[in-house]
């Protein structure tokens, strides 16, 4: 069963390599809490609204949880039920999720069927959402408070009710912040992303 352009061998010596270069230091670049978020521009909804109308001047007054993810992390697919959970929990309350993946829109629909997202699920095919919030090192989560300014940066596993109805009640939630290798070198992630996003899924 081929799965596109690179082998699922290539794939896992790409992912494992990218995982090897683990920064030493936080970039300086890096968001972290207090920081006015960066606006969203992603080019497709697998699910949710119009692109256009995903941005933090319409989403004001929500708390937005950025999950950037990918089918080909398996932290990321491991995580999603969780996400799910908190998705349940948490409709009907202010409170906006958004799965941020880079995979081409037939790829990502294919993933769906096995595994479903219950979040908005945006695609940033250009990588410029993943460049603004350095989040390359996948998983990685970032929520916004209702003002548009960043008030947590961390592993969506640390995502819990204490996090989130904290922000919600306009207060510094407690969590566990991530470590300097937790992100990966902008660049090289950058050309494996956009390789990866690139291909096509499984023939059937």
């Amino acid at each position: 069963m081929k799965i596109g352009i690179l082998s699922l061998i290539q794939i896992l010596a790409l992912a494992l390599g990218l995982w090897g270069q683990q920064l030493k230091e936080i970039p300086s670049n890096a968001l972290k809490r207090g920081d006015p978020a960066p606006d969203l521009g992603f080019d497709q909804m697998v699910q949710g609204p119009r692109p256009e109308d995903v941005n933090l001047h319409a989403l004001r007054g929500k708390v937005v949880v950025l999950d950037f993810w990918g089918t080909w992390c398996p932290p990321c697919v491991a995580g999603l039920p969780h996400l799910n959970e908190l998705v349940a929990r948490y409709k009907g309350k202010p409170v906006q999720f958004i799965a941020v993946g880079h995979e081409n829109q037939r790829k990502v629909a294919w993933f769906l069927k096995s595994h479903p997202i219950d979040a908005w699920i945006a695609l940033d095919l250009d990588l410029s959402v993943y460049k603004d919030y350095s989040a390359f090192g996948i998983p990685h989560c970032v929520v916004i408070d209702q003002n548009g300014v960043i008030a947590a940066v961390l592993n969506p596993k640390y995502l819990t009710d204490s996090v989130l109805d904290a922000v919600l009640a306009g207060r510094a939630p407690v969590y566990s912040p991530l470590s300097a290798g937790a992100y990966w070198n902008p660049e090289t992630a950058a050309q494996y992303f956009f390789e990866v996003g690139r291909e096509e899924p499984p023939a059937k």
